[in-house]
């Protein structure tokens, strides 16, 4: 999510999350999903990203979750008129250390890609990553939220136009006290949407959350089998996501949300659970 380019997500897997290393469209299409999402519903957020064009910058995308190795990949961002592969940077110092003191180093797996098979994240715990590379450092801190449990997907069927299109709802009971964030990753018939949603509980803090998960262009059929994961993420990762969105609909020359990474770069680090259920679509 972390490049000069214009377009609709086109998403990679990194460590079970969304990889932005790889925007690519028209910028168009972004304002006809922003209003169908608004009139579906107003806290639904389809991220798409329509980001400046600039000089080449570092991109570091950190993960820890409950369920996976944590990783890290770093490279550079590239202008809209060059070609889509994003230098990897190699030979950086990547570590992050837990709330205990617990340290641990990232090994450098592949080029750009660095990774520890021994951090697993434990909700309610902030994690401390900083990368030195390139004579810099860059810093920063994610707190892992409690898990809020995936109870069920529900399916529907909606009227669209002149479609009738299938809808997925995850369904999850919130928590008490406003402050919970969350992201959704839909995959059907194994292949990942490349859209996320993104929202929090100011809707539904403390009830039961049946949000749906709209495609305007909907696939889906009867028989697919659907997966959805639920991650759920800090504050500061939310607002970075949802600047994405905001950026794009508020400015005709926008420019890069604003990273939780400090010392001057692109990119995020988060701290998240994740969570996933499948479920066949039936009447």
């Amino acid at each position: 999510m972390y490049q000069a380019l214009h377009g609709i997500l086109n998403f990679k897997t990194v460590a079970n999350e969304i990889s932005i290393t790889e925007i690519i469209i028209m910028k168009n299409t972004f304002f006809s999903l922003f209003i169908i999402s608004l009139i579906s519903f107003s806290c639904t957020k389809t991220i798409n990203v329509d980001l400046k064009n600039a000089f080449p910058e570092l991109v570091i995308e950190g993960i820890v979750t409950n369920t996976a190795s944590a990783q890290v990949n770093i490279s550079k961002s590239v202008q809209f008129s060059s070609s889509n592969t994003f230098p990897a940077v190699t030979g950086a110092a990547v570590s992050i250390t837990d709330d205990l003191g617990t340290n641990y180093t990232l090994t450098e797996t592949k080029a750009g890609t660095y990774i520890n098979n021994d951090l697993v994240g434990v909700p309610g715990h902030t994690y401390h990553l900083t990368v030195n590379t390139e004579g810099k450092t860059y810093t920063s801190a994610s707190t892992m939220p409690l898990q809020v449990p995936l109870d069920t997907l529900l399916f529907e069927q909606i009227v669209f136009g002149s479609e009738t299109i299938w809808i997925v709802k995850p369904q999850y009971t919130d928590p008490a006290g406003f402050g919970n964030y969350y992201k959704m990753i839909e995959s059907i018939n194994g292949i990942r949407y490349p859209n996320i949603w993104v929202w929090d509980d100011a809707l539904t803090n403390n009830g039961i959350s049946t949000r749906p998960l709209i495609q305007t262009d909907s696939t889906i059929n009867l028989n697919d089998t659907i997966e959805v994961e639920m991650q759920c993420i800090d504050r500061n990762v939310f607002r970075y996501f949802t600047a994405l969105i905001d950026v794009q609909s508020n400015s005709t020359t926008p420019v890069n949300p604003d990273s939780n990474i400090s010392g001057g770069t692109l990119g995020y680090f988060s701290a998240q659970t994740s969570q996933r259920k499948k479920a066949i679509v039936r009447p």
